[in-house]
């Protein structure tokens, strides 16, 4: 066991990727339902980090691989979550962050009287805090002040309160969502199916015929009668005279007409009355010269255009009728914009596919190379501005770190999609995997270089601050929950993913979105998660000096 112990010790790569390894395994083991996933590897880490026998040097990861892995991790999430969290601040953005800021200060003075009531110093009360909430940069920055300012206490206080009370503030996050989510699981499977049927999404795009027998159809073209906006459906061929057509939106409708329309299903309902009646006729046999095909969208340049915009009624009298993007087919409307590796269900003349498929690349091989010059660029630029100074009260000053930097570069990066020749976004299955190994990278860094302190100080002064920690982190995480779902308005899944961004740690919402597998999830982290973290970072300093001036 020993020798085992020194190879790992004379290879950090090999310690990195056998933690990371068995902690994503463990993560996999359920207990009555419930599984740590990827958070997991944070705990595993622990155990590594404490593995010490005596007379040993401890394992050590290099600073550098946990803070690429984060910064790969919140600029990619960054990337995905910025279009929706852009909208999501006209809507519920203000609410949400009053309820943050509220919790945050609720939980702050409780774990000072609760820390000082219990007899433990302000130093470690205001690392309990920072743990609780698991904020390594408010750490940092109380850790400094201590240090540079004579009378607030041994900076080292902050760290072994820190050490103490953070394992449980991921387990306590974890394990409130849980509880949340079963406390409300009637109310999230409502929200569930009123949110994909708001978006369209209860059911799996299908085709329907109908025949146009409506009076108020007759002789009038699709653009003037916006048949989309009325139904939901996309109209993709049209029978009239023996003749099956592509129609354009200045195609018209005649007595008699068949017409093949995609939808949902409430649309293809709400279809039979709009028309006239649904029929079982088929006319697939009659448009030998027409072809429907999936095409991959690879090009580049197409990035961020809109259906509407790319004018392939005139191009190659051709029509897009869904998409299919994070495995997921939706009805295409006019104003969606298109991403790299979205499969577009196209309908087209048989002699133009050639030519569409060049349009639009169709190439499996050009979504895997991904414009690095400017995912390099975006991320570079992220890590400049989380070392921007930001001046604090007391004189200090304070940074968005490697978190909270890249974060909000990919969040406004997102929302822009791209920029001339420079393309942001990347395909969903290229994100999805630079998000989770960065994680991944980020997760056992963290708990090897933590393992030894935390084991050293639980003998100690161990059992007070973990219960302090328990409050802190029940409490506050308790009352965030609450009060987005009440205050804030918020859904069961946009609930959990917002106090997610109150906690600024990827383990929790990791499992929020394994809760969840919504995107939404990531939407509300990013609403919560900038306020966050300069607000836990202020606060703390702010726990200090009023504990200080309180209790001496």
């Amino acid at each position: 066991m020993q020798s085992f112990r020194e190879v790992l010790s004379s290879s950090e790569p090999l310690l990195l990727f056998l933690v990371i390894g068995v902690g994503f395994l463990v993560g996999q083991i359920r207990l009555r339902g419930f599984k740590l996933g990827v958070a997991g590897v944070l705990f595993v880490g622990l155990f590594f980090g404490g593995w010490r026998p005596e007379g040993t040097v401890p394992f050590a990861i290099a600073h550098e691989v946990t803070q690429v892995g984060l910064i790969l991790f919140v600029y990619a999430v960054g990337l995905t979550s910025g279009p929706g969290f852009f909208a999501s601040l006209k809507k519920r953005g203000i609410r949400f962050n009053i309820a943050l800021v509220a919790s945050l200060l609720t939980g702050a003075v409780l774990t000072l009287f609760l820390g000082r009531f219990m007899g433990i110093p302000v130093g470690q009360v205001a690392g309990v805090y920072c743990g609780g909430l698991t904020n390594t940069p408010a750490l940092a920055a109380i850790t400094e002040m201590m240090h540079n300012t004579p009378g607030l206490g041994d900076p080292n206080d902050a760290a072994v309160g820190y050490s103490m009370a953070y394992p449980y503030g991921v387990i306590g996050g974890l394990l409130a969502f849980e509880l949340f989510a079963r406390l409300y699981r009637k109310a999230a499977k409502t929200e569930r199916t009123e949110a994909e049927a708001k978006a369209g999404r209860n059911a799996k795009p299908s085709v329907a015929n109908f025949r146009v027998t409506n009076p108020a159809l007759f002789d009038r073209a699709i653009g003037e009668l916006c048949v989309q906006t009325e139904t939901g459906l996309v109209v993709s061929r049209v029978h009239h005279d023996g003749k099956t057509i592509i129609p354009t939106k200045y195609t018209r409708f005649h007595e008699g007409d068949l017409v093949v329309a995609v939808g949902a299903a409430p649309s293809i309902a709400k279809g039979e009355t709009y028309f006239g009646e649904r029929t079982s006729d088929n006319i697939e046999h009659a448009a030998e010269n027409i072809t429907m095909r999936r095409v991959l969208v690879s090009r580049k340049h197409l990035v961020g255009r809109t259906i509407e915009s790319l004018n392939l009624d005139r191009r190659f009298n051709a029509q897009i009728t869904r998409i299919r993007r994070a495995d997921i087919d939706v009805v295409a409307t006019p104003d969606m914009t298109l991403e790299l590796g979205d499969r577009l269900r196209i309908v087209m003349p048989s002699e133009k596919q050639a030519e569409v498929s060049q349009y639009f690349g169709d190439s499996e091989r050009g979504i895997s190379e991904l414009d690095y010059t400017a995912l390099t660029l975006g991320i570079a630029l992220g890590v400049l501005v989380g070392m921007f100074p930001i001046p604090i009260p007391g004189g200090a000053s304070v940074s968005l770190g490697f978190a909270g930097g890249p974060l909000v570069v990919g969040l406004i990066l997102g929302r822009l999609s791209r920029t001339g020749p420079l393309v942001w976004s990347i395909p969903l299955e290229s994100n999805h995997a630079l998000r989770h190994m960065g994680l991944l990278f980020f997760l056992a860094g963290v708990g090897v270089m933590a393992g030894g302190r935390f084991f050293d100080t639980l003998s100690n002064n161990g059992i007070r601050l973990v219960a302090l920690g328990f409050l802190t982190t029940t409490l506050t995480t308790g009352m965030t929950l609450l009060l987005l779902r009440h205050y804030g308005k918020a859904t069961i899944v946009s609930a959990i993913g917002a106090t997610s961004g109150m906690q600024t740690q990827p383990a929790t919402l990791a499992r929020a979105y394994e809760m969840s597998r919504s995107e939404e999830t990531y939407v509300a982290y990013a609403t919560t998660y900038p306020v966050a973290m300069v607000g836990k970072i202020l606060i703390a300093q702010l726990l200090i000096i009023i504990g200080k001036a309180l209790f001496g």
